[in-house]
This record gives C-alpha cells, sequence and structure tokens, in this order.
C-alpha cells in the first residue's frame, strides 16, 4: 500500500476525500523507471494505468509514411494509460518515459472493481479520465495540424468564395 500522504499529493486525485483515496492507496505500487523505458506500446494491450508522480513520459503514435511522432509528454501528478480504465484492447500510444520516473502503478481490472463497488469514486475517476482523453485528443490535434499544414487544402470561411 502506498502511504496516504503520497497519493493525496497526485494532482490527477486533487479534492478526493482521504477515504476514496485510502482505497486507492490500498491497490497503488509506486515504481521507479530509468530514462527511455517502455512503459507500453500502441496496438498492444496493457492492463496498467499510471499515475506520474515524479518525471515526464513521453506519448508517442506511428504515423503512417512518417517516423514515429510525440503527441504529448505526460508530467508529474498526471493520469498515464486510460485505455484500460475505458475497455480491455490496445493502447492508442506507445509510452516511453523521458527521464527517471516514479510512477504509481494500479491494476486495471481492480481499479475498475473498486468502481463498481463504490459508484462516487467511480463517476469521479471517470470524469478526471475524461478531462485528461480530451487534453490528448487536443494534443493530438494540434501535433497532426502542424505535420499537415501544408498538405491541407485551405477550406474558405462560411461567406467567403472559394
Amino acid at each position: 500500500m502506498v502511504p496516504l500522504d503520497i497519493i493525496k499529493n497526485v494532482g490527477f486525485l486533487h479534492d478526493i476525500s482521504d477515504e476514496q483515496l485510502h482505497w486507492l492507496a490500498s491497490l497503488a505500487e509506486m515504481k521507479d523507471f530509468p530514462a527511455n523505458t517502455v512503459l507500453f506500446r500502441e496496438g498492444q494491450p496493457s492492463p496498467l494505468i499510471y499515475l506520474v508522480l515524479q518525471g515526464s513520459v513521453s506519448l508517442e503514435i506511428g504515423v503512417p509514411g512518417r517516423r514515429r511522432m510525440r503527441i504529448h509528454t505526460v508530467g508529474t501528478g498526471e493520469l498515464l494509460g486510460w485505455s484500460p480504465v475505458l475497455k480491455p484492447g490496445p493502447m492508442t500510444a506507445t509510452a516511453c518515459t523521458l527521464v527517471h520516473c516514479r510512477l504509481l502503478v494500479f491494476n486495471a481490472s481492480q481499479v475498475l472493481a473498486l468502481c463498481a463497488h463504490n459508484n462516487a469514486l467511480g463517476m469521479e475517476l471517470m470524469r478526471r479520465t475524461a478531462l485528461a482523453l480530451a487534453q490528448r485528443l487536443d494534443a493530438t490535434r494540434l501535433q497532426l495540424l502542424d505535420v499537415y499544414q501544408h498538405e491541407l487544402p485551405v477550406i474558405p470561411d462560411e461567406g467567403e468564395s472559394a
């Protein structure tokens, strides 16, 4: 079990009650990973969810006809590996530590079982996961706009002629 004072200071879990944090802490394992460690790979399943305590992790996707592309960097206090929260299956990106990282590691099926048992915690974690997902989608959109900016046709604004 991870000490409550450690899990209490994770930004993703800000303002969650001590009781709910206690349940999460009982499922968490604190692990250190050296720089350049692949935590999971795009297209492969992963049963784990991570919260970054210290360090930064690159999220990369494969772009056909191009090299791998970093779409986001996950930092201290943030959620990493949201896919198994929503459903088992392939990960949507590859995660690689950029520096030495300390992470909280959770088994996704245990977290989901806890959420099914504690509806209030489950709803709050799903809300926060959705916010993290929205942030990642925005980051991906901006990266793709940057990569393909010279290949996209110009679309006139409403009321302008082409």
